[in-house]
């Protein structure tokens, strides 16, 4: 059985304390979870969450894509846990 966890609100001065309480609840289902749908987590909140995205092989065939295909590290992604680290 799939959860979804996600909030709305219409006031940008309750933003702060929305996504404290989003991300206190996210952590608190999150051991219950064996990975993520990737176009619907936020990967930089946590480096395990990209890595639970994806099986190894399919992590591995990822990278070696990402190699072949931008070299020059021009696309954005979150194959490893430092590309997940919010800047």
């Amino acid at each position: 059985m799939g959860g979804r966890r996600a909030a709305v609100w219409d006031d940008p001065a309750q933003d702060a304390a929305k996504i404290r309480r989003l991300s206190r609840a996210v952590h608190a289902v999150e051991p219950l979870g064996t990975g993520h749908y990737i176009a619907e987590t936020d990967l930089t909140a946590a480096a395990t969450r990209a890595r639970r995205s994806f099986t190894p092989e399919d992590r591995q065939g990822l990278q070696h894509l990402k190699a072949r295909y931008d070299p020059d590290g021009v696309f954005c992604t979150y194959l490893t846990p430092e590309d997940a680290t919010p800047t």
